[in-house]
């Protein structure tokens, strides 16, 4: 079975901040990415420096994968993907002490990170609802060429998380 559109290969994270936490990790996957089983994530404080917010961002995409569904069918199964945001949900409530979702929520932004064809661009959203967020435009997106320089990219990714709504 050969998919109607092909993906290039990319890496991608997902990166959360709050008043308490900037959470980073992998994502992995083909078209739609999801989270590992393994629940693998870099916690940081939400006033790290741009060179430990980007070195993390550098090991969670180094720790994506892209996977090709016919070869790992079970990582795209819905239960799979649900339990994963479970344990995340609640590893970084009792981690910071949050008693509620709308109180872990309440002022959270999101950014999705992917690394592809030789550039990083970095995807603020809007809080809609607690636990819901939604797409920015275009325009927020910041986009720089891919690099190791793990202070250039944080500060790349502090601008994106300042852009989130």
């Amino acid at each position: 079975m050969r998919p109607s559109r092909q993906f290039p290969f990319r890496q991608c994270a997902d990166v959360h901040r709050t008043e308490r936490f900037i959470s980073v990790e992998p994502l992995s996957g083909y078209g739609m990415v999801q989270r590992e089983s393994d629940g693998y994530v870099i916690y940081l404080d939400p006033d790290a420096s741009d060179e430990a917010l980007g070195r993390a961002l550098l090991e969670a995409l180094d720790r994506s994968r892209f996977i090709w569904p016919p070869d790992e069918p079970d990582f795209f199964e819905g239960p799979r993907y649900v339990q994963c945001y479970r344990n995340w949900q609640k590893d970084f409530m009792k981690r910071y002490g949050y008693k509620t979702k709308r109180e872990a929520y309440k002022n959270m932004d999101w950014c999705r990170v992917k690394r592809s064809e030789g550039r990083i661009s970095i995807e603020p959203h809007k809080r809609d609802k607690p636990e819901l967020f939604v797409d920015l435009p275009p325009d927020k997106t910041v986009v720089v060429p891919e690099t190791k320089d793990a202070a250039e990219l944080g500060a790349a990714l502090r601008l994106a998380l300042d852009r989130c709504e």
